[in-house]
């Protein structure tokens, strides 16, 4: 008889965390997946797969939206019995930790695809909320049918040195992958003006400040080069940046915002270089994964998770987080030599292929699975 595996994802990452669930169903398993929000009408999910719809606490302060949420998390497990449960991000593994304790005796894997706000971000909110939920927490990640993945080294460390993971049950899994056959590696336009190019979320720490004030540097030296930003705007992070103040941002900068962008691959092909100066709590930022796919050089910013992809001096440059000039001086040096660009974004390629396949990143993550269901038995 088959294993039976129940997933937990954000309904707007189903294109990403699909192939997943794929390789779990080529290894024998029987899949269900559970969507926070609605099915997205464009989703090519295969009909052998059940899919139920959770309600998505969008009002995160909401009490009543919170316990909706977690009742239908536990109503899925408690009611299907899977074998296994996986979840992915943080937030949703609390939520469902917290929800299925006291249910069958299934084994547990949550994802933890970065630390966010509540870890990495400065002051006194995120300083609150990590107090507040603290306890919680960790009984959620810790309890004993649990095992971690965790997408960088240094968010490994800090949940095990800070007592919400034990060592023996925390995987390192660096990513969530790449799907390689999404992107070709083709080389940058000749339109004489290359593109430089950062696709975020609209939060204030993923740098977008850092990228429009590089630009503004670059712009009045008389670089030639166009400077863009592909991004739609974020309702529900604290840090969201707002339409008027990324108006404000980019009125001067010489930059240009594309709004939200739905063909990345197409996007990517565009540019010339891909620059990412975060300082938020990552895991593995997707859009280097995907730079990477399409064979583009990638500055981004010595921090825990964007750092990953980067090797210094061969695909890319890594630069100090919230050093405006750093970022001007990296994108100076690759958008005056197109030499130096098609070389890193020929080993941009080989890093996706060699360590970031979707492939890989999946039989590695089922290597835990079997971790997890043996130490059931």
């Amino acid at each position: 008889m088959s294993k039976t595996v129940l997933y937990f994802f954000d309904h707007t990452d189903i294109g990403s965390r699909l192939p997943l669930a794929l390789a779990a169903q080529d290894c024998g398993y029987t899949v269900t997946i559970a969507l926070f929000g609605s099915k997205p009408a464009q989703a090519n999910i295969p009909d052998s797969f059940e899919i139920i719809e959770i309600p998505k606490p969008e009002n995160k302060f909401s009490p009543f939206a919170i316990f909706k949420t977690m009742r239908a998390i536990r109503a899925a497990v408690c009611a299907r019995k899977p074998d296994l449960v996986h979840v992915v991000t943080l937030k949703y593994s609390f939520l469902s930790g917290l929800a299925i304790l006291g249910c069958a005796p299934t084994a547990i894997i949550y994802t933890i695809a970065g630390l966010g706000f509540a870890f990495r971000s400065e002051g006194w909110k995120p300083a609150l909320l990590r107090t507040l939920i603290a306890p919680f927490l960790k009984l959620a990640l810790k309890h004993k049918n649990a095992h971690l993945v965790i997408q960088n080294q240094d968010d490994k460390d800090l949940l095990i040195n800070r007592g919400y993971a034990d060592a023996a049950r925390a995987h390192l899994v660096v990513s969530s992958g790449v799907n390689l056959d999404r992107f070709t590696a083709s080389p940058e336009p000749e339109t004489g003006t290359p593109i430089a190019l950062m696709v975020t979320r609209l939060v204030h720490e993923k740098g977008v400040h850092i990228f429009a004030e590089a630009a503004k540097i670059l712009k009045a030296e008389g670089i030639n080069a166009r400077f863009q930003i592909a991004g739609g705007l974020t309702m529900h992070n604290p840090q969201a940046i707002t339409k008027d103040e990324m108006e404000r941002l980019i009125s001067d900068s010489g930059a240009e915002w594309l709004g939200r962008v739905d063909d990345v691959p197409a996007l990517l092909s565009s540019s010339a270089i891909v620059v990412y100066p975060s300082y938020y709590g990552e895991g593995v930022p997707r859009v280097l994964l995907e730079a990477c796919a399409a064979g583009r050089p990638i500055i981004s910013t010595d921090h825990p998770g964007c750092k990953e992809p980067v090797f210094h001096g061969d695909n890319g440059m890594l630069i100090p987080i919230k050093d405006v000039q750093a970022t001007a001086n990296a994108m100076r040096t690759l958008l005056q030599d197109q030499g130096m660009r098609a070389r890193m974004g020929r080993k941009s390629r080989e890093v996706a292929m060699s360590h970031f396949d979707v492939n890989i990143i999946n039989t590695q993550t089922l290597a835990v699975y079997d971790i997890a269901l043996r130490q059931q038995k």
